[in-house]
C-alpha cells in the first residue's frame, strides 16, 4: 500500500526546469550547434563587410537668445537695445530647406563617385579619379549610375543601365560605349567630359561610377539625416549633427551649413540698416546734383554783379524764406514717406522695403509704434514660414495680426498725410507774404536771396542725409554675428553609430545558436522518451536495478566474447545488484520482461545469464517468449524441442535442458510455436518445471513476451522471484514506466525492478561514467601487463 501511494505522489510531481537534461540535449546535439555557430559567424563576418558602416558627425554654436547686434527697434527709437532671438526658431532655421539648399549649392556636389570594393561599392569623397565637366545648356538626367572602366592609353568605357526620367516620362537607357579623356562625350541621354586628375600621373584602374545628383533629392536627403537640438535645456548651445558614410564629406556639409545660417542672419539682421542706406544713397544722389547747379548759379551771379553780400533787411526776408523752405522741404520728405509707406502696406510683398521713420526725421511715437509691431510680425513670419505649411496654426495667428497692425497702421498714415499736406499748404501761404516783402527788395538783390536762399535749402538737405548715412554706416560696422561657433566639425571626432563588429559577431553567434538551440529544446521539450535517470527517478520509486551500456557489437554474447569491455562491467554491476534484490532462501527465478518488442529484453537475458555463469554459477536460460522464439538462433542450438513440448506433455525436463558453450549456461528453448502459449504457460506443468530445475541451477534466467501485448509475461511473473523490465534509452517512452507503475499498483506483477538497457556515452546522467572510467582503466592496466610480460620474455632469452 505504501508503495502504490509513493508511486502516485511521485507521478503528480512537477516536473520543473531539468537543468541537467538540458545539457545533456544540447551536448547529445553538440555538432548542429557547432554548424549553425559556424554558419552564424560567417553570416555576421558577411554583413560586417556588406554593409557600409554609419558615422555620426557633430558641431555646435551658441545663438544667445539676447543679441547685442543693432535691430529695427534701434531705428525706429535711436536708443541700443538688444535682440530677441527665439533658440527654437532659429534651430528650425538651421535645418530649413533653404539653408540646406544654399549649402548644397556652395558645396557644388553635382556628383558622386563610388569604387568597387571587395564586396560593395563605396563612396569617394575627395578621391575622385576624374573631373567631370557637364556641358552648358545641357541636362544630364540624375541619380542614374554611369560605370566608367579605364582602358588602355586615353581611353576609357562607359556604361549605363537603369531608368531614366526625361521630357516628363521615364524611359529604359542601356548602353555601352568607349569614350576619350579630354573630350566630350555625347549620346542622345548624356553629355559630359571626363578629365584625369591633375595630381594623377597614371590613369586609375578598376571599377568606378558616378551620378549626376539631384540638388532637391539631396537636399531632402540631409534634411532628414541631419539633426539640431539644445545641449542643455537651460542653454544657449545648439549640437547640430548628420549621420553618413563618409566622416569627411558629412563634416565640409556641416562646417558650410553653420557658415550659411551665419552669413544669412547677418544678412536678416542688417536688412533694415541697408535698406536705410540705400534710400539715402538714391536721395543723394538726386540732390548732390541739385546742389552743385545751385552753387555754381549762386557764384556765377555775384561775380557778374559784384555783390558780395544782402543789405540787413534782404538778409532777414532771405534767412525766413530759408527757414520756410527747408521746413517744406522735410515735409515733403515726410509726405512722399507717408504716400511710400502707404503703397507698400497695400502690397505684402514689398513689407521687406520698409524704410526707418527715422531716417527722414519723424519722431511720431503711435508711427514708429505701428511700423516697429509691423516688422518685427513680418520677420517672425518669415522665420517660422522656413520651416511650416500655410496653414500652420502660428502662421495663421500671425498673417491676423499682420492685417490688423497693416489696417491700424493705414489709418494713421492717412492721418499722417492729410497733416503733413495742410503743413505743406501753411508753410506754401507764409512763403507768399515774405515773397511780397521780397517784392519791395531791389531786382538785383531779389534774386540774390532767390538764388541763395536754394543753395542754403539744398546744402541743408544734403547735410542732413550725409550725416543719417554716416549713422548707418556705423551701425552696419560695427554689428557683428552673435553666432559663436564652440565645436567646428572635425572627421576625427566621428563615431560609428549602431553595433560595432565585434557585437555584429556576437549577435550572429547567438543568432546561429539560438536556431538549433529552440529546436532541440522544443523537441526536447515534446519528447515523451527515457533520455536521462532523471526521467525514470521523476516518474516512479520502483528500484532501478542497473544500466546497460551501449553495445558496439552487433553480437548478442558480447559478456562472452569480450568481458573486459564497459558493457561487461555494467552486466557485472548488475550481477552485484542482484545479491541485494535477491535475498530469501531457494532458487532464484528471475523473469526478464518489456512493456514494448525491441527493448533488448533478450539481449539483457543472454548476457545477464552469462555473467552469472562466469561466476560459477549454474544458469539455466528459458525462452518463455514461444511466440518469437529467438534464444536458440544466438546459441545456434536447434528448436525442435523445447518449453511448449515440454509443457504439452511431449518431453521431459532432460530432454529439453540444452548445454551451451558457455560454462555453466543451459538453455531451455521455446520450442515449436504452439498455437495457444498463454494457456500453455498457465498449466501446473510450469511450477513443477520451475520447482524441479530450481534445485538443479543456482539462478533460472526467463525471457519472456512483451506485457503490453500478450499476458504470457503475467503468468510467468507468479513464478518469479523478481521481474526485471527492461526500459531502452531513446527507444521506450515515459507511458511504459505508467504501465510498469500500473502493474505494480494492481499488484499484477510483483517483486519489479527496472534495467536501463543501451545507454550511449556521454547519456543518461552520471550513469556511464565510472563505466567509461573502468574501460579506460582496463586499456591501461592491460597495456602495463602486456610490457610487463615483454620484460619477462627479454629477461628468459638472455
Amino acid at each position: 500500500m505504501n508503495n502504490t501511494t509513493n508511486i502516485n505522489d511521485v507521478n503528480s510531481q512537477d516536473e520543473g526546469i531539468d537543468v541537467k537534461k538540458i545539457i545533456y540535449l544540447l551536448l547529445r546535439q553538440w555538432h548542429w550547434l557547432a554548424l549553425f555557430a559556424a554558419i552564424g559567424l560567417i553570416g555576421a563576418f558577411s554583413y560586417t563587410k556588406l554593409t557600409k558602416p554609419v558615422y555620426i558627425v557633430s558641431t555646435s554654436v551658441l545663438v544667445p537668445e539676447k543679441s547685442n547686434g543693432l535691430d529695427m527697434r534701434e531705428l525706429f527709437q535711436g536708443t541700443a537695445g538688444t535682440t530677441n532671438n527665439n533658440i527654437f526658431n532659429q534651430i528650425e532655421i538651421i535645418k530649413s530647406y533653404y539653408n540646406v539648399n544654399q549649402t548644397l549649392i556652395n558645396l557644388n556636389w553635382r556628383t558622386s563617385w563610388y569604387s568597387k570594393g571587395l564586396f560593395v561599392w563605396r563612396g569617394i569623397y575627395k578621391q575622385e579619379p576624374f573631373d567631370v565637366q557637364e556641358t552648358p545648356n545641357f541636362i544630364n538626367p540624375k541619380g542614374i549610375a554611369i560605370y566608367i572602366t579605364p582602358g588602355s592609353g586615353d581611353n576609357y568605357t562607359v556604361k549605363v543601365e537603369g531608368k531614366i526620367y526625361q521630357n516628363n516620362a521615364i524611359s529604359d537607357v542601356k548602353f555601352e560605349s568607349s569614350g576619350t579623356y579630354g573630350r566630350p562625350f555625347e549620346n542622345k541621354y548624356f553629355k559630359f567630359t571626363l578629365l584625369k586628375k591633375v595630381n594623377n600621373f597614371e590613369t586609375p584602374t578598376g571599377n568606378y561610377y558616378f551620378v549626376f545628383n539631384d540638388l532637391n533629392d539631396i537636399t531632402m536627403s540631409y534634411m532628414g539625416r541631419l539633426s539640431a537640438s539644445l545641449k542643455d535645456k537651460k542653454g544657449d548651445i545648439i549640437v547640430c549633427s548628420i549621420q553618413g558614410e563618409d566622416p569627411n564629406r558629412e563634416v565640409d556639409f556641416l562646417n558650410e551649413l553653420i557658415r550659411v545660417y551665419t552669413a544669412g542672419k547677418m544678412d536678416f539682421q542688417n536688412e533694415a540698416q541697408r535698406r536705410s542706406l540705400d534710400f539715402i544713397n538714391t536721395q543723394l544722389a538726386g540732390i548732390s546734383d541739385s546742389l552743385n547747379t545751385a552753387g555754381t548759379k549762386f557764384t556765377e551771379f555775384r561775380s557778374q554783379n559784384n555783390i558780395i553780400d544782402l543789405g540787413a533787411e534782404g538778409t532777414l526776408v532771405m534767412n525766413n524764406l530759408t527757414e520756410i523752405e527747408s521746413e517744406r522741404a522735410r515735409a515733403q520728405m515726410q509726405l512722399d514717406y507717408f504716400q511710400d509707406l502707404l503703397k507698400y502696406l497695400n502690397n505684402a510683398s514689398e513689407l521687406n522695403q520698409l524704410v526707418a521713420p527715422s531716417v527722414v526725421g519723424i519722431q511720431d511715437a503711435s508711427l514708429n509704434a505701428l511700423v516697429l509691431k509691423l516688422g518685427e510680425l513680418y520677420n517672425r513670419r518669415q522665420v517660422i514660414s522656413f520651416s511650416a505649411k500655410e496653414n500652420n496654426p502660428t502662421l495663421v495667428m500671425i498673417d491676423k495680426e499682420l492685417n490688423q497692425t497693416r489696417t491700424q497702421l493705414n489709418e494713421n498714415l492717412r492721418n499722417l498725410i492729410d497733416n503733413a499736406t495742410r503743413n505743406i499748404n501753411s508753410q506754401k501761404e507764409r512763403q507768399d507774404r515774405i515773397s511780397v516783402q521780397l517784392n519791395k527788395l531791389p531786382q538785383k538783390e531779389q534774386k540774390m536771396v532767390n538764388i541763395q536762399r536754394q543753395f542754403n535749402l539744398t546744402n541743408d538737405l544734403y547735410t542732413f542725409l550725409l550725416q543719417k548715412r554716416a549713422e548707418t554706416n556705423i551701425s552696419l560696422a560695427s554689428s557683428i554675428p552673435d553666432v559663436q561657433v564652440i565645436d567646428i566639425a572635425r572627421p576625427e571626432l566621428a563615431y560609428e553609430i549602431g553595433l560595432g563588429r565585434i557585437k555584429i559577431m556576437m549577435i550572429g553567434l547567438i543568432l546561429g545558436l539560438s536556431f538549433p538551440l529552440a529546436y532541440i529544446l522544443v523537441l526536447g521539450y515534446f519528447d515523451n522518451r527515457i533520455r536521462t535517470q532523471t526521467d525514470l527517478e521523476r516518474n516512479t520509486t520502483i528500484p532501478i536495478l542497473g544500466n546497460i551500456m551501449h553495445s558496439p557489437s552487433k553480437s548478442d554474447l558480447i559478456v562472452h566474447e569480450n568481458p573486459k569491455s564497459n558493457i561487461a562491467e555494467s552486466f557485472r554491476a548488475l550481477r552485484t545488484n542482484l545479491q541485494y534484490m535477491l535475498t530469501g532462501p531457494g532458487g532464484k527465478v528471475i523473469s526478464v520482461h518489456s512493456t514494448n518488442p525491441g527493448e533488448g529484453k533478450s539481449f539483457s537475458s543472454i548476457n545477464l545469464a552469462s555473467i552469472l555463469a562466469v561466476n560459477n554459477k549454474k544458469v539455466l536460460l528459458i525462452g518463455a517468449d514461444m511466440r518469437k522464439p529467438r534464444l536458440h538462433k544466438v546459441f545456434k542450438l536447434p528448436n525442435e524441442k523445447g518449453l511448449s513440448t515440454y509443457l504439452i506433455g511431449n518431453d521431459s525436463i532432460d530432454q529439453v535442458i540444452i548445454s551451451t558453450f558457455i560454462e555453466n549456461l543451459s538453455l531451455l528453448p521455446s520450442g515449436p510455436i504452439p498455437p495457444n502459449p498463454a494457456e500453455i504457460l498457465n498449466k501446473p506443468e510450469m511450477k513443477i518445471l520451475l520447482d524441479e530445475v530450481c534445485n538443479q541451477f543456482d539462478y533460472i534466467i526467463i525471457d519472456n513476451a512483451p506485457t503490453s501485448m500478450v499476458t504470457d509475461g503475467h503468468i510467468v511473473s507468479h513464478f518469479s522471484d523478481l521481474n526485471i523490465f527492461i526500459l531502452r534509452y531513446g527507444i521506450s517512452h515515459k507511458h511504459q514506466i505508467e504501465i510498469i507503475n500500473q502493474y505494480v499498483d494492481q499488484k499484477t506483477i510483483g517483486n519489479v525492478a527496472i534495467l536501463v538497457n543501451d545507454i550511449k556515452m556521454n547519456a543518461f546522467g552520471h550513469s556511464y561514467y565510472k563505466y567509461y572510467q573502468y574501460e579506460a582503466y582496463q586499456n591501461t592496466y592491460y597495456s602495463d601487463e602486456k610490457q610487463e610480460t615483454k620484460s619477462h620474455r627479454k629477461k628468459k632469452i638472455a
